[in-house]
């Protein structure tokens, strides 16, 4: 196998791409707190594609992570070890999957760490964007009083002043008030997290943050700063130690840090950047400005019928989307229930056809590579998170994000053969039948 660091890209097997730009060019531009799966697998993903386009050499990424102890330097490790480079697996429906070193990332910084690092790197001029990864429950915004939590520990030593930053809000708010007293420009803060309004969110907490802090610096960081909203969808699972050596074996790469996802990926994102940003709109994110609509077309297209079918597929003794799937049943069901309960109530963006997105949402429940949504949650996963989801909402942001209760059609459950000695409970609609 082939050890996988900047050393070695000249070297790679044939099977797998490398990156076509010349790192050393660089700079460092974006910021990235919260360095996961996700980002590495979309916003570094459309980065990494940016930086192959001529005169995009100033949008390197540095992750940052606030993450302590020997997780947290374990981590940092890990990308170091590797130059930050790691290989993608982009998995289709059907036919090969694709391999593809990403090498955004220039720099990993832990917080606890290197705090004096991260706040320079925030501070230079070169730095024009933020953008965030911190889930949404990572925002401490009250859902009743939609204002800034601070009794958090770490957010109260961050607003006593003692020490360094604890927080990304107490490392982002600090930078910036040190490039206004020094008359450089703000940097953009960009949410990647999914979240509903997520750049509105975003501005509550910082500006929360920074106005409990210092009321004239919230006030300045509130006219000054953009966060733009935006809608992020891909499907990237986690990696356990077994998938890791199947992805290697597969690519002929030593990676310690190996991704895998979905062919699909979306990233619509409002146009507001302070001081520039990458050319985005050529590597197929959308610049809209109707952001909000496209959140609802996700959380009722999408969320909503990823819930509405995994009821009634576990019931049919199913553990998997893909597998639930392959029943007739299932499809009909979301069929139905998206052509005649959520298409008809939604208001589509600008040139986009709501039936083509349903048929997408469809093909990917039915991915069965790599990446196919069962594997990023199993069902049982997706109706605890449903459930589970009210009642975590009330110390965060998401009981004012979350999606509508689903509807379903009324129906019952028939015993069916599958096998020898083996019945399931089968889905007939009950729409026509008499009522007893």
């Amino acid at each position: 196998m082939t050890e996988l660091n900047a050393s070695t890209l000249s070297q790679l097997p044939p099977k797998v791409a490398a990156p076509p730009y010349d790192r050393s060019r660089l700079k460092r531009g974006i910021a990235h707190f919260g360095v996961g799966n996700f980002h590495r697998a979309h916003q570094a993903f459309y980065i990494d594609r940016c930086l192959a386009l001529p005169g995009q050499e100033d949008w390197g990424i540095v992750g940052i992570g606030l993450g302590g102890g020997e997780r947290g330097r374990q981590k940092a490790a890990e990308y170091r070890a590797q130059d930050c480079l790691y290989s993608l697996t982009i998995a289709p429906p059907k036919g090969e999957p694709g391999v593809r070193v990403i090498g955004a990332q220039l720099d990993y910084l832990l917080g606890p760490d290197q705090p004096g690092e991260v706040l320079a790197l925030l501070t230079s001029p070169d730095l024009r964007i933020v953008t965030l990864t911190i889930t949404e429950g990572g925002y401490h915004v009250d859902p009743q009083s939609d204002g800034f939590v601070t009794d958090h520990p770490d957010v109260a030593l961050d607003l006593a002043g003692n020490g360094a930053p604890r927080t990304v809000f107490g490392f982002v708010t600090e930078a910036l008030a040190r490039r206004r007293a020094a008359g450089i420009k703000p940097f953009t803060v960009v949410s990647c997290d999914n979240l509903r309004h997520n750049g509105e969110v975003a501005r509550t907490a910082f500006v929360g943050f920074a106005s409990a802090r210092d009321p004239e610096l919230g006030a300045w960081i509130d006219a000054s700063v953009a966060f733009p909203n935006s809608l992020v969808d891909r499907i990237t699972p986690s990696v356990s130690a077994e998938d890791a050596a199947r992805l290697n074996a597969a690519s002929g790469l030593d990676d310690r840090i190996p991704l895998v996802a979905e062919d699909f990926t979306q990233w619509v994102i409002e146009d507001r950047f302070i001081d520039g940003r990458p050319a985005l709109e050529k590597v197929g994110v959308q610049l809209s400005d109707e952001v909000k609509l496209w959140e609802q077309v996700k959380v009722r297209v999408l969320n909503a019928s990823h819930l509405t079918l995994a009821y009634p597929a576990l019931l049919l003794g199913y553990h998997e989307v893909a597998e639930a799937m392959r029943d007739p049943q299932v499809p009909v069901l979301l069929e139905r229930f998206l052509d005649k309960i959520v298409l008809p109530l939604l208001e589509a963006p600008r040139d986009v056809n709501l039936v083509d997105y349903k048929n997408t949402v469809l093909e990917r429940f039915s991915n069965e590579g790599d990446a196919r949504p069962a594997d990023a949650h199993s069902l049982g996963q997706r109706v605890q998170g449903a459930r589970v989801f009210h009642h975590h909402a009330q110390g965060d942001a998401c009981e004012r994000h979350r999606p509508p209760h689903p509807r379903l059609y009324p129906c019952r459950l028939e015993p069916r053969a599958t096998g020898p000695g083996r019945q399931r409970q089968c889905l007939r609609d009950d729409r026509a039948a008499p009522r007893r």
